[in-house]
């Protein structure tokens, strides 16, 4: 029995243990239970993708749904069911053909199938069909899918290769700081130097930390702008701007010199 990894790809650390049938025929030839296939293959899949739901597996065929992501040969998960909504990609019987659309209703009750796609044209659904809900569309399991999980230690693993590369930060700080220092104009300023170190350079310590690792930069005698405790804190709280990323900054309003001491510092800092 294949398991999922041979028609799509799924974030690793999930197990592949839900046998779920698998009928290699596109959509529009119609459901193979009632062609006369034989019995379909079982593909296994992750039941965090099941999740005890009756699904099946079947091939899209044409060109019709490449709007939202569904080419001719892609694997698709589809729920059998008879209870769908409004904005739900749908496979549908007319007729005795099988068609996978977006299913819609009107604001006068009357129902339609939508195409994906501006070559074709919407199918309303008239009381002499003989239409038959065949289930909805769970995902599209040819589509690339990535977990949050994996995201996050794709990030992590970016942060610690950073690290790796960068000199000493407490160095490269007070260097950056001394070339700066004529661009503080109060203890308050050092908000600036925070919010470059986190948007910048994946600085991700607290506050708090920050402002004691800038107490003890060796700056020269003459530097009058100390930072204090709480003051990186206080200022980020009293400016909403400061809580988003720099690059943001001058849309949301920052002031001329907090905006000249950022990019300085993203400069001596590089």
């Amino acid at each position: 029995m294949r398991n999922f990894s041979s028609i799509g790809q799924w974030p690793m650390g999930l197990v592949c243990d839900t046998p779920v049938p698998y009928y290699e025929v596109g959509v529009s030839c119609g459901l193979p239970n009632e062609m006369g296939q034989l019995p379909p293959e079982m593909i296994l899949l992750p039941s965090e993708i099941t999740r005890g739901r009756s699904v099946f597996i079947v091939d899209a065929d044409g060109d019709s749904m490449t709007g939202v992501g569904i080419y001719s040969g892609d694997a698709l998960l589809i729920e059998s069911t008879q209870r769908v909504h409004c904005g739900e990609v749908v496979m549908v019987s007319i007729d005795g053909e099988e068609l996978l659309k977006v299913y819609y209703v009107d604001d006068t009750g009357r129902h339609w199938l939508l195409p994906a796609n501006d070559k074709y044209q919407p199918c309303e659904l008239t009381a002499d069909m003989n239409v038959r809900i065949c289930g909805r569309m769970v995902c599209n399991l040819s589509a690339p899918h990535v977990s949050v999980k994996h995201c996050g230690e794709v990030v992590r693993q970016f942060k610690a290769k950073q690290k790796q590369h960068q000199p000493d930060m407490y160095e490269r700080l007070t260097e950056a700081v001394i070339q700066c220092s004529h661009l503080f104009w109060a203890a308050s300023a050092w908000a600036v130097v925070y919010c470059v170190m986190r948007d910048k350079y994946c600085y991700d310590k607290p506050v708090a930390e920050f402002e004691r690792m800038a107490q003890a930069l060796k700056l020269p005698a003459t530097f009058r702008f100390v930072c204090g405790e709480g003051s990186v804190q206080r200022t980020i709280s009293n400016h909403e701007y400061m809580r988003k990323s720099i690059d943001k900054w001058e849309e949301q309003g920052a002031a001329d010199r907090e905006l000249k001491l950022m990019t300085v510092l993203i400069k001596e800092l590089a």
